[in-house]
């Protein structure tokens, strides 16, 4: 059902549009020779087009061929309301088409208030004339103009992702709370703006500067030379009336039709026979008041007093203004009355020299005088303002077309870079194959190489993560030797798959490569679920480590976990009639030195030291002995039981003379059997005995050991029993044995 939301957002514009059309938009120009002239006449486009076709009297100005025609235009309205109110009751509605025809309208009648502005504005004063309804309404009508544009430029986004990316990445920004951080879309979109707005404000400047000298020396001209010509019309009359009032006839008569008509001329002069000579007038010379007002082209009655006369240190004022020039190059402004006076003395010439009789005066009203600058002015100001509007539309454009591809483009880096961490913090939880970089950019330039570039890069980076362990990746990115060596508490774990040289003698090299990696991940898998890291491989040897607070029971877990899956990959092997192999596993815990060993072209992360070395002995005594896994002393006091364990022989290993206490992990004490608890207590009770050389009871128990259990470390210490037999050790034995292989 449609709700009252979605007939507002289309039957208001129609609506509007039948109110412009109807509602005033402007008003003609002010008569600026007549202070005391009405208010100027308001008209609407209905008005106009009524009066136009009617034949009815209208302003002249709106008979213009441009202004009517824009008139004329403002017609769509009405056809744009239609158009919208039966847009309603159409299924498949066009939302795009539809706010391109309400822009349309609001643009038309925008264009036509301002070509009314542009043509009836001749002064300051029209502006305040204008009924403030007329404001609202057009500030309405702008604001809505504003409104829809920018929706328009902005809704175009939705549902591209380089918009919804970015606006992600800003969130992200927002939340860090970055200081002093500018990006780069806002510095291009305020170095385009600021730059074209510098670039009109000097232009505009320029032109109306310009303009108003050219206005200023126009008139200017025009007003010294009517006022010489007044004077010396009257100097060659010798002030005779006849002649005089026709030149001031004919003057009243053309200033209609100039586009720059003075406000009058005046002739006043003095009732003093004084015979005073414009060469001689300076300081110490007396003027007289001139106070006859003789000739005016205005009505005399309308002429304030005070312009009828002039005192005499005005005449000294003009008469010295004269002499020096200043005449010529700037009239005399009366602020107070808005006037602006061009003054030349009348004279008649005599042998001594030019008497002075009385000034020619021509006044202009300022507002008159700069109508054209003024209607310049606003025509530029306007010009400025609406190009102005359309430099941010472009500005905000060029800027989403230079800057999105590029910050859309760190956004994909960024994803990058933060999947690595991931990577990196998750142990090797988290495979390489999640480092992915989105090479989505569209466009068609460098940052589209540079995209492209990064993507190889990426993927060489994704091709080379797994052939790293993760302590290499995490502390690659150190800055100095000096923080690349530290001393640390690991558990390390060895494991070597036995018989797998034999086993593939007689395969191809792919095929035992593939068999290699099928153990080798099933480890991997296992080790690193277990918090472990892979520190190297070395054929089918793995060498990892265990750090934290659990890191025995971690490592312990991990190698129970292995001999289970490499149980059920023998099962299977069985069931197929193949090949199968055998794990060993070594465990010891203790400090390291961990660092970067290797030269400065090829370097590894690695630790080095006797828990190494001791690990890796383990992991080679199983042979030995014919057990699985084999873990130091230290390691087992760690385990507080979580294992059950059996001590397996106090050894010395190859290039150690201190005896090591190894011990053999059976199972999880909350999965272990009574089978298992049977094995320890029977391997344990023999080893005793074995110890005290009580040879007899330790055969006895180790024999039923591999007869129930077919335990090969009790097989072991048989063939030892019997080898001690024929050969008894020295008298201080201890019961250590010497391992002289590694």
């Amino acid at each position: 059902m449609k709700t009252f939301k979605f007939y507002f957002y289309r039957i208001f514009p129609a609506v509007v549009f039948i109110a412009l059309f109807f509602l005033p938009i402007s008003a003609v120009s002010i008569n600026l020779l007549d202070l005391d002239s009405p208010a100027p006449q308001i008209f609407t486009p209905f008005g106009v087009i009524l009066k136009t076709i009617t034949g009815g009297k209208i302003a002249a100005e709106l008979k213009l061929f441009p202004l009517c025609l824009s008139f004329y235009a403002l017609l769509l309205l009405p056809v744009l309301s239609i158009y919208l109110i039966v847009q309603i009751f159409v299924k498949n509605q066009r939302n795009r088409l539809r706010r391109i025809f309400i822009l349309s309208g609001l643009s038309l009648y925008i264009l036509c208030s301002i070509w009314c502005m542009v043509t009836f504005a001749n002064t300051r004063r029209w502006f305040f004339a204008i009924p403030a309804y007329i404001y609202v309404t057009i500030s309405a009508v702008v604001i809505m103009h504003v409104s829809l544009t920018f929706f328009m430029l902005f809704h175009h986004r939705q549902g591209k992702i380089e918009y919804e990316t970015i606006q992600k990445l800003k969130k992200q920004e927002a939340n860090q709370r970055r200081e002093h951080f500018i990006s780069i879309r806002t510095k291009v979109l305020l170095t385009i703006f600021l730059t074209i707005v510098m670039l009109l404000g000097i232009f505009t400047t320029f032109v109306l500067h310009d303009n108003y000298r050219m206005i200023i020396a126009a008139v200017g001209n025009t007003g010294r030379a009517q006022a010489e010509q007044a004077a010396a019309v009257y100097e060659s009359a010798e002030g005779r009336y006849d002649k005089v009032q026709i030149f001031f006839d004919e003057q009243r008569h053309s200033n209609i039709f100039s586009n720059t008509p003075y406000e009058r001329i005046d002739i006043i002069i003095s009732r003093a026979q004084n015979n005073i000579f414009i060469e001689n007038v300076d300081s110490s010379k007396a003027l007289p008041s001139y106070d006859v007002f003789a000739y005016t082209t205005a009505k005399p009655s309308k002429v304030p007093d005070d312009e009828k006369q002039i005192s005499a240190e005005k005449a000294f004022e003009y008469i010295k203004r004269y002499k020096s020039g200043l005449y010529l190059k700037e009239p005399v402004y009366d602020k107070v009355k808005g006037t602006c006076k061009f003054i030349h003395p009348v004279t008649f010439s005599r042998k001594i020299g030019q008497k002075l009789v009385g000034f020619s005066i021509v006044t202009y009203r300022q507002e008159v005088l700069m109508k054209t600058y003024f209607q310049t002015k606003v025509f530029l100001l306007t010009l400025a303002a609406i190009f102005l509007y359309v430099v941010v539309l472009i500005t905000i454009l060029l800027t989403d077309y230079i800057t999105v591809p590029l910050v859309y483009l760190k956004s994909n880096v960024q994803d990058a870079n933060s999947r690595f961490t991931q990577i990196i913090s998750s142990g090797g939880k988290i495979g390489a194959d999640s480092l992915v970089f989105n090479d989505d950019v569209k466009s068609h330039d460098e940052i589209k190489d540079l995209s492209v570039a990064i993507r190889d890069f990426i993927s060489l980076i994704r091709g080379l993560i797994p052939y790293i362990s993760n302590s290499t990746l995490k502390y690659a990115d150190r800055e100095s030797d000096s923080k690349l060596s530290v001393t640390k508490d690991l558990c390390f774990l060895f494991t070597d798959i036995r018989g797998f040289t034999n086993m593939c003698e007689d395969r191809p090299a792919r095929e035992v490569v593939t068999l290699l990696n099928q153990y080798l991940e099933l480890e991997t898998e296992i080790i690193i679920k277990n918090h472990g890291d892979i520190d190297k491989y070395v054929g089918d040897e793995v060498m990892a480590f265990f750090a934290g607070p659990r890191k025995e029971y971690n490592a312990c877990k991990a190698a129970m976990e292995i001999r289970t899956a490499m149980r059920k990959a023998q099962q299977i092997s069985l069931q197929e009639g193949t090949d199968y192999v055998s794990m060993g596993i070594g465990i010891n815990t203790g400090k390291v030195i961990f660092g970067s060993v290797g030269s400065k072209k090829r370097m590894d992360f690695t630790s080095i030291g006797d828990t190494v070395n001791t690990a890796a002995r383990l992991e080679s005594a199983n042979k030995a002995y014919g057990s699985k896994a084999i873990i130091t002393e230290a390691v087992y006091k760690k385990l507080q039981g979580s294992f059950i364990c059996r001590e397996l022989d106090l050894i010395t290993v190859k290039g150690k003379t201190e005896p090591l206490r190894i011990y053999e992990i059976l199972q999880k004490k909350d999965e272990a059997s009574v089978k298992i608890y049977e094995i320890r207590d029977l391997f344990e009770q023999g080893l005793i005995f074995y110890r005290n050389q009580n040879w007899n009871r330790a055969e006895i128990a180790f024999r039923e050991c591999v007869d129930r259990f077919n335990d090969m470390p009790s097989v072991i210490f048989l063939e030892r029993i019997r080898h001690f037999r024929k050969s008894p050790p020295e008298a201080n034995w201890n019961g250590v044995f010497t391992m002289k292989v590694k």
